[in-house]
């Protein structure tokens, strides 16, 4: 089932802000979960008084890629391919329908999704990509990335969401989340970033709680989650 999810700041810090959507990173097994990035899905700026809305919906993609460095250092998702997938469910009865699983091979030097497809095997609330036989010196150099998104933000579809280099001949679960944090600083989309190093002006919503999320971007930099005082 598809859900829709809003976020709406509103800028009280005094000055023009730049506001950065990502998500928290999906629970993967096979895989450290420190060695996942999230990515900057999509940023919008607001002057002082203005609001800003990000209108998310959870339509689910896997992606592979690589990625790339910029001038100053920083890396983002360069090339990239996506394809829709379904997570695993449970159904009323006990029953369980596996969802969907991609196998991810490399040709001529671009990694990729193969054409035909795998039966569906992944476990609950999961989908699945496996990898095929490549070389994992090479993977880590060039950049290669499989992981989660893009993610349709506003009615557009935007970025990868989460992101990391896979191993070969390996078979990944990936578990996505529905939190997600809101920055304010300076964030380019598809920047990758490690979320243990956010800056205070940070949010995190929790979409498992509501749907709907207000918040207010003080003078001292707080980033605040408004209560209903219904």
């Amino acid at each position: 089932m598809t859900n829709k999810y809003t976020i709406t700041i509103t800028n009280g810090s005094g000055a023009k802000e730049t506001y950065a959507l990502f998500n928290q990173v999906p629970q993967v097994t096979g895989l450290d979960q420190g060695m996942i990035w999230s990515n900057v899905v999509v940023t919008q700026n607001a002057a002082p008084g203005q609001q800003v809305t990000f209108e998310i919906v959870n339509d689910y993609h896997a992606i592979v890629g690589q990625q790339r460095q910029s001038d100053d250092g920083t890396f983002s998702v360069g090339s990239q391919g996506s394809v829709p997938v379904s997570l695993g469910q449970v159904q009323a009865d006990g029953t369980v329908v596996p969802g969907t699983t991609l196998s991810m091979v490399v040709e001529d030097d671009t990694p990729q999704f193969a054409a035909t497809p795998l039966p569906n095997s992944s476990a609950p609330n999961s989908f699945e990509i496996q990898t095929g036989d490549f070389d994992a010196a090479t993977a880590k150099h060039e950049g290669y990335i499989i992981g989660l998104g893009p993610a349709k933000v506003g009615g557009h579809i935007h970025g990868p969401s989460a992101t990391f280099t896979p191993e070969p001949r390996t078979t990944y679960q990936i578990h996505p989340t529905n939190t997600y944090y809101v920055a304010a600083g300076s964030y380019v989309q598809g920047a990758l970033i490690d979320v243990t190093h956010l800056s205070s002006q940070t949010a995190v919503v929790d979409f498992t709680k509501q749907t709907d999320y207000e918040i207010f971007h003080s003078d001292h930099g707080v980033l605040a989650i408004q209560v209903d005082s219904d």
